[in-house]
């Protein structure tokens, strides 16, 4: 991920999301689906008695007191998500990017090349050689500051939309590179380096 401490680095952390958005509830078992607003990590709850939830239903599920969840249950893969979760998960998805626009548009100006051969910037979809080059351009003379700012300087038609599609990629299959995404694998490669 693009502002994840890599791997083997010193310091090293776990991307958290303290909010999320409900996908879905499964009212008989006291469960719930959310998606993390930040690192979009697909995770499962335990609902609260008494709590009141609603899909796209904002909610904090950070460290100390919840309203609404109590026990973290499990972090979900796509295909683990309940049909009603996939039916809101791009909605919700589009939600936290447009939201997010000042978070997001930092990407823009802090991705860095992959390899000497390819850029963050080209695993979103609709950029290429030449519109990397050209935000890599635009971005050196001034920092984009929106998402307006990007599509007028640099020529991208969407930036949000091309956020969007690339979570998306991330959260529905396998990747070498993960942007944004903070997939299932991560936390389970870490708990097993960890002796859990």
């Amino acid at each position: 991920m693009w502002r994840l401490i890599p791997l083997g680095a010193k310091k090293r952390h776990l991307p958290h999301d303290d909010h999320a958005y409900v996908l879905s509830m499964d009212e008989l078992r006291r469960r719930v689906q959310v998606l993390g607003d930040r690192y979009f990590i697909l995770m499962e709850f335990a609902i609260r008695p008494g709590a009141k939830l609603s899909g796209r239903k904002k909610i904090y599920v950070g460290k100390g007191p919840r309203h609404e969840v109590s026990k973290f249950i499990r972090y979900l893969s796509y295909e683990e998500l309940r049909e009603s979760s996939k039916i809101l998960l791009r909605e919700t998805v589009e939600k936290i990017v447009v939201e997010g626009e000042a978070f997001f548009v930092k990407f823009f100006n802090e991705s860095v090349p992959l390899t000497p051969r390819l850029h963050q910037l080209e695993l979103l979809p609709g950029v290429g050689k030449r519109l990397m080059e050209k935000i890599l351009e635009e971005r050196a003379k001034k920092k984009f500051e929106s998402y307006d700012d990007v599509k007028t300087r640099a020529g991208l038609k969407n930036p949000a939309e091309s956020i969007c599609g690339r979570v998306m990629e991330e959260l529905m299959q396998d990747q070498s590179v993960y942007l944004f995404v903070a997939p299932k694998k991560l936390f389970e490669r870490d708990r097993k380096l960890l002796g859990y």
